[in-house]
């Protein structure tokens, strides 16, 4: 497996300018190529999708239940790492979560590990709520 991606739309056939030109198409992806991760999110994922998430697969609808658990899981997630929060005098916080009712200064760069895995915790937690609420499913790809 060298990518994961969960999204609210079908991934196949769109190039990342399609993303761009419509701001409703989100998605998650982690790749081999430039994140050590995948690992970590299979794990995570793996409870949701069982054996299947050893396959390669474009585009599987998850179901309610199962996007429930995604919600869920990275919920939790943010939750755990929250306390974590990479906090130097140096660097400036670029985004602000807004998480249960707090809002946490991140700074997403590259030398802030934890403050950047809680952002896309976040994004998938996001896109999760997102299909809950307007009734559609959750895309996972396996590649």
């Amino acid at each position: 497996m060298k990518k994961i991606i969960l999204s609210n739309i079908k991934t196949k056939g769109l190039e990342p300018i399609d993303y761009y030109r419509n701001p409703s198409y989100q998605k998650f992806g982690v790749s081999e190529g430039t994140s050590t991760l995948v690992a970590f999110y299979k794990e995570l994922i793996k409870p949701v999708v069982g054996a299947k998430i050893d396959e390669k697969f474009k585009d599987f609808a998850l179901s309610k239940v199962q996007t429930e658990q995604i919600k869920t899981i990275f919920s939790q997630k943010i939750d755990e790492t929250i306390p974590k929060i990479d906090k130097d005098d140096f660097l400036l916080p670029n985004q602000r979560l807004q998480w249960k009712g707090e809002d946490y200064d991140l700074n997403l760069s590259l030398v802030s590990p934890n403050n950047r895995r809680i952002w896309d915790f976040f994004k998938i937690v996001t896109i999760a709520e997102e299909c809950l609420l307007e009734n559609k499913p959750m895309y996972l790809s396996i590649e």
